[in-house]
């Protein structure tokens, strides 16, 4: 069916509520032809209303809602795009971080691509960091790459190019990074490949910042031409997530045509030749984060954020004794919190003390366990972190959050097989929980969102 205006306004407030999307009238084209290829699989011989009504009930993860993304998602990209961007971090930014984590003994970076497209971005990052990183094999480099179109992962993980994909490529780079396929195609070198891990995520949806989905404590966050095809509840809301996935310390980048400090704030706006915004350093414990910052913008003193305990209020008397069980319950509650607010801000090895502590006095927790075992991938340590989810999930054999993090690290090494196996379990667990669920030590993640993940992972693999 052809749709009329009536139901290209509907539509628009259906996709500005699933993805975020302002669609004016400029992109009416757009939206009519996702629309007809999103619907054409739908129920025959029905009205404009029944079929909007048909496609509102379908998940975010399923078919149709992901024909429509490739629609109406802009994937417009290029390796290096914007040379101020990739200089600053290239002479200024990454540098400092390196230079700091080395002085502390902690050779790691995470790094997100957030709006990935077709992978040229996230790919550029890994050439800039094999270029500043001699040593790179002694170092626990974390390049994440996300994007809501699954057709684009696709293609990103394939790392086969055309010539106008170079457009702003140094040819030295281009030369030592690339090498020709057939039919006038390039291919990036495998290694490069191998240090970037793609995922698919709806910066619109709740999703993040998570342990689980390795969207926490990022050092540097690169989130350009995104935002502005937003509306502005959902620049709003996604730029709140976006600052509470950075580490203390972390760096934000964004298009120039996105900048604003209002959006952004509390992160201070630091211009190096582009716009960076800046989460102000924790405390003592994260050296690595304040140098950083202070080393490429000594003017900026700000004073430490430290994490501070939880406060826990004395219970009051009881009525009647309790069980040494029953008191003790809300003490390792309030332990955990902790432990995940300490892992939250970067103090990771904190966190892996007392997540520690807690197994040592209860080996039978599994939500401790899948903590514990994301803090380890964090510290790139994956078979640390694979045996505390073997521990978990023989305590939770039903854990979806604890079969999804196995899956993605075992996607992120190479075991696609295995990898598969995993998020196709937790499809299967959450194929009849209530998708407003939140799960068990998913970090506030519900069924819904971790179902759409999972499955965004499957369809684009």
């Amino acid at each position: 069916m052809k749709p009329s205006e009536a139901m290209h306004r509907h539509a628009r407030a259906l996709i500005a509520g699933r993805m975020g999307l302002y669609l004016g009238d400029v992109r009416a084209t757009d939206l009519e032809r996702g629309l007809v290829d999103a619907l054409r699989h739908g129920p025959a011989s029905t009205s404009e209303e029944q079929a909007l009504a048909w496609l509102a009930a379908l998940p975010d993860d399923s078919p149709a809602w992901r024909r429509l993304a490739g629609h109406l998602t802009v994937g417009e990209t290029y390796f290096f795009r914007d040379g101020q961007c990739f200089e600053a971090l290239e002479r200024e930014v990454l540098p400092a971080l390196i230079a700091a984590r080395r002085a502390e003994g902690t050779r790691r970076l995470r790094i997100w691509s957030a709006g990935c497209a077709t992978g040229e971005e996230p790919y550029s990052l890994a050439i800039l960091l094999d270029r500043l990183l001699p040593d790179r094999a002694d170092w626990g480099v974390t390049i994440l790459a996300t994007d809501i179109n699954g057709h684009a992962l696709e293609a990103a993980r394939r790392g086969v190019y055309r010539e106008w994909a170079f457009r702003e490529t140094p040819g030295a780079i281009r030369q030592r990074y690339f090498k020709e396929g057939g039919a006038g195609t390039f291919e990036l070198d495998p290694e490069i490949r191998r240090m970037v891990t793609f995922a698919p995520l709806n910066l619109a949806g709740d999703g993040y910042p998570a342990l689980v989905t390795n969207t926490t404590v990022v050092d540097v966050l690169l989130c350009r031409n995104v935002l502005m095809y937003f509306t502005r509840a959902a620049q709003r809301a996604t730029a709140e997530r976006l600052r509470g996935a950075l580490a203390p310390g972390g760096w934000l980048a964004v298009s120039p045509a996105e900048a604003s400090a209002d959006l952004f704030r509390p992160l201070v706006q630091v211009s190096l030749g582009a716009i960076f915004y800046r989460k102000e350093p924790g405390g003592a414990s994260s050296p690595s984060a304040r140098s950083a910052a202070q080393a490429v913008s000594p003017r900026l003193r700000p004073e430490p954020l430290s994490v501070e305990p939880l406060a826990v209020a004395p219970p009051a008397p009881p009525t009647a004794p309790r069980s040494a069980e029953a008191r003790a319950a809300p003490d390792r509650a309030a332990q955990l919190a902790r432990a995940r607010a300490l892992a939250d801000h970067g103090e990771l090895e904190p966190a892996r003390t007392l997540c520690q502590a807690l197994l040592a006095g209860d080996r039978l927790d599994p939500e401790t366990h899948l903590l514990l075992a994301a803090i380890c991938q964090e510290q790139g340590e994956p078979a640390a972190a694979m045996e505390a989810l073997r521990r978990a999930l023989y305590v939770a054999p039903d854990s979806a959050p604890a079969h999804f993090l196995m899956g993605s690290l075992l996607f992120q090494h190479g075991e696609r097989r295995r990898g598969r196996r995993a998020m196709e379990t937790v499809v299967g667990l959450l194929a009849s929980v209530d998708r407003d669920e939140v799960l068990a030590g998913s970090d506030g993640l519900t069924a819904g969102r971790l179902l759409e993940t999972a499955q965004g992972y499957l369809e684009s693999r």
